[in-house]
């Protein structure tokens, strides 16, 4: 089955532009009164039939809808320093995306390699992860953010950082069963600064581990996600 997307969804129909119908008739030669299936980001997925073809547009009549398709019973955001290697946090977004994730937060840290991020780029791997692990329900993508700014946020969850300093940390398996709402931090590979990590204990962060090996950001990210999905589901 293949998935398209369109936020374009008004009184059953749905019109897929630009690139998703491109995709869609030309590619792979839908035609008027094929059935499509088509994601709207918002957890529902639509069995649709192809009404009209125009220049830049698809129109589609819904047949029928199907609410929450592919989406996780716990709230996962992962705040994650980007690499100095771009394709490295791509990777980590593209299987976060995979198995089930809410919000990414890019974080800017004391040691931060890279300090631009072309988030256009990465809304697109966003869009195509979903499409290829049948899901609908589309991770919201934030700004480039100080991590300073994002310890000032509220949470409502549990809050936890990793990081490679000595002191008492937790398991994710010992956090997860208290709350399904979980954000994750994980900094760059020069690690948080000390007193980022002070910073985040004050906010009333928990350090956890993730194991006895050293990992580098994007892979200590991904073992962050798939323990959090591996819990639940």
């Amino acid at each position: 089955m293949h998935l398209f997307y369109s936020t374009s969804v008004t009184n059953n129909q749905i019109t897929l532009h630009d690139e998703e119908k491109n995709h869609c008739t030309k590619v792979l030669r839908k035609t008027i009164g094929d059935v499509v299936h088509i994601i709207d980001g918002r957890g529902n997925l639509y069995e649709s039939r192809i009404e009209a073809i125009n220049k830049h547009d698809c129109l589609c009549s819904v047949l029928s809808s199907t609410p929450q398709f592919g989406t996780h019973n716990y709230k996962l955001t992962m705040c994650v320093a980007p690499t100095k290697n771009s394709d490295r946090f791509e990777f980590f977004v593209e299987k976060a995306v995979e198995f089930g994730i809410d919000e990414i937060i890019p974080i800017r840290t004391d040691n931060s390699e890279r300090k631009i991020l072309k988030l256009d780029r990465i809304e697109k791997i966003i869009l195509s992860a979903m499409k290829q692990s049948y899901k609908a329900d589309k991770p919201v993508l934030h700004e480039l953010t100080d991590f300073a700014d994002v310890l000032n946020r509220p949470f409502a969850g549990t809050a936890c950082i990793a990081h490679c300093y000595e002191g008492t940390k937790q398991k994710l398996s010992h956090i997860l069963p208290h709350n399904s709402t979980v954000c994750i931090a994980i900094g760059p590979e020069g690690d948080f600064s000390e007193q980022e990590v002070s910073q985040a204990l004050a906010k009333q962060w928990q350090a956890i581990t993730l194991g006895e090996s050293r990992l580098r950001t994007e892979t200590a990210a991904i073992a962050a996600v798939h323990s959090v999905y591996s819990f639940f589901c």
